[in-house]
């Protein structure tokens, strides 16, 4: 006999994981809010392979009724996809189905029900650390999607068979309310503060269906002639009496048969030491639920983690670590040609520099010439004659300057960041971040609409983004250098200053 999966409960309280031992349900653990390291841990000890199903009783499903077009095929499924896309954010947590025709009988139409959750914070974490486990989830179904396999029990056969059916029922969560109509679900509710505990001591809860009513009244989704009828999944002693309500509220049966065979469990803190009445026949119905129900397991692991895709599928994993492989290795390459090109800098700057340095050692040191005759700048003629007689020739700073050849600084590598060829021919390049024409930093652009560079005209070497580009070195000048005379007065050939021209 095949052992029984693991059921897991994921609500707004946590998690709870049950099994069925000799026909009877058994809780096996309990988890908290945000003990999600716990349930990894106590996860690890299950045997590998081991078949689970989860049921999910959130408070953030919605659900939403439109009238398309009546297709088939490949259109009617891109249809219903882009639809679920626009009503919910995550369209992987999403069901549709067909409800028939609209009640007003247009051909060529059908109503459809979309449901599915607008927030999926809460049921995220859980479902990351069971699939990062050993477990193998075979089905993952909504609280409400059950509650028809509920209403098909034999022991249920007593209810009214009355269309539609609004089903409530208490979990630890709260008080979920369903519409069910002809066996299809329509629509679905949790009050997160009505609880088993609550409507012990008031009817709240009774206003909460009368709520729900009357929002399924308002919404067109039930007639206002449907004589509706209320099924409470709970025992009648359990619950505060029903006060005496209008004629136009519906009927309440009370339907407290739960499956056969099932045992109370025990909780680690003594809170609620049994399951309630409407939790048992949800683990029951999860049990006997068939493989198309719920969502699509599929569609939920299309947007997990990489993580978790890559240990469900080998391909993918390989595929992985050969990309994670040529990475590195291009990455390696690419810092082993920066580190020989910043070496081979390195040493021409050096050999340079020693060589610039025997040729200062060789040079004979420069005679200062001696100071020149009283310079004439452009001035008027009166000017320059009171010039010439009234400053005496030591007090004006001479003409000439002597300098000692010194050796030329070597340009410092510089590493290209980008390159852009404009239409226009020209080529722009980011050499350390600043921005300059090809021209201005020594280099040419070759033929082609490559984006590469290169220091010679005929292209034969090609310099990209990420390679580094030393500027040539600049001439030397020779060892005395002529600078204008005071006041920017021009020199002759001879070094000398010209002689000014005897005033007439």
């Amino acid at each position: 006999m095949l052992r029984k999966p693991l059921l897991l409960t994921i609500d707004t309280l946590g998690l709870e994981a049950w099994q069925m031992h000799d026909q009877s349900l058994v809780r096996c653990a309990r988890f908290d809010v945000g003990e999600h390291g716990a349930l990894a841990a106590w996860l690890a000890g299950r045997g590998p392979g081991e078949a689970c199903r989860i049921v999910v009783n959130l408070a953030d499903e919605a659900y939403e009724i439109e009238d398309l077009p009546h297709l088939r095929g490949r259109d009617r499924k891109a249809l219903l996809a882009r639809r679920s896309a626009a009503w919910f954010p995550h369209p992987e947590f999403a069901r549709s189905w067909s409800l028939g025709p609209p009640p007003d009988g247009r051909a060529g139409a059908e109503r459809i029900v979309f449901a599915g959750l607008e927030r999926a914070d809460t049921l995220l974490p859980w479902l990351e650390v069971v699939r990062t486990s050993r477990l193998r989830v075979t089905r993952l179904v909504p609280a409400a999607n059950l509650l028809p396999l509920i209403l098909k029990v034999p022991t249920l056969d007593g209810l009214p068979p009355r269309d539609p059916q609004l089903v409530a029922g208490f979990g630890r969560g709260g008080l979920r309310i369903t519409l069910v109509d002809r066996g299809r679900l329509q629509f679905s509710r949790l009050v997160e503060h009505c609880t088993l505990a609550a409507a012990r001591q008031s009817s709240a809860w009774l206003d909460e269906i009368e709520r729900t009513q009357a929002y399924l009244l308002a919404q067109r989704r039930v007639a206002a002639e449907t004589d509706l009828a209320v099924i409470v999944l709970e025992r009648a002693d359990a619950l505060q009496p029903p006060p005496e309500r209008a004629d136009n509220f519906p009927q309440i049966v009370f339907a407290a048969a739960a499956a056969a065979g099932s045992t109370p469990g025990t909780r680690t803190d003594g809170s609620n030491p049994e399951p309630t009445v409407f939790e048992t026949q949800l683990l029951h119905a999860l049990l006997r639920a068939p493989a198309d129900l719920g969502w699509s397991l599929d569609a939920t692991r299309s947007r997990s983690t990489l993580r978790t895709r890559l240990q469900a599928s080998p391909r993918t994993l390989a595929v992985a670590s050969l990309v994670a492989a040529g990475t590195i290795g291009a990455g390696l390459w690419h810092g082993e040609q920066e580190a020989a090109a910043a070496a081979q800098a390195a040493e021409a700057a050096a050999r340079s520099a020693r060589a610039q340095a025997a040729r200062i050692a060789e040079q004979p040191a420069a005679i200062e010439p001696e100071p020149p005759t009283a310079p004439v700048a452009e001035a008027p003629p009166a000017t320059a004659a009171a010039v010439a007689t009234t400053v005496p020739p030591a007090a004006l700073a001479p003409c000439t300057v002597v300098e000692t050849a010194q050796a030329t600084p070597q340009p410092t590598p510089r590493r290209i960041d980008g390159i852009l060829l404009r239409p226009d021919g020209e080529a722009l390049v980011w050499l350390d971040g600043t921005l300059s024409t090809a021209r201005e930093a020594g280099l040419h652009r070759p033929q082609g609409q490559a984006p590469t560079l290169s220091p010679r005209r005929d292209g034969r070497t090609a310099l990209r983004t990420g390679d580094t580009w030393a500027p040539p070195a600049p001439t030397t000048q020779s060892a005395v250098t002529t600078l204008p005379t005071e006041r920017g007065a021009p020199m002759d050939e001879a070094g000398e200053p010209p002689t000014a021209e005897p005033l007439g």
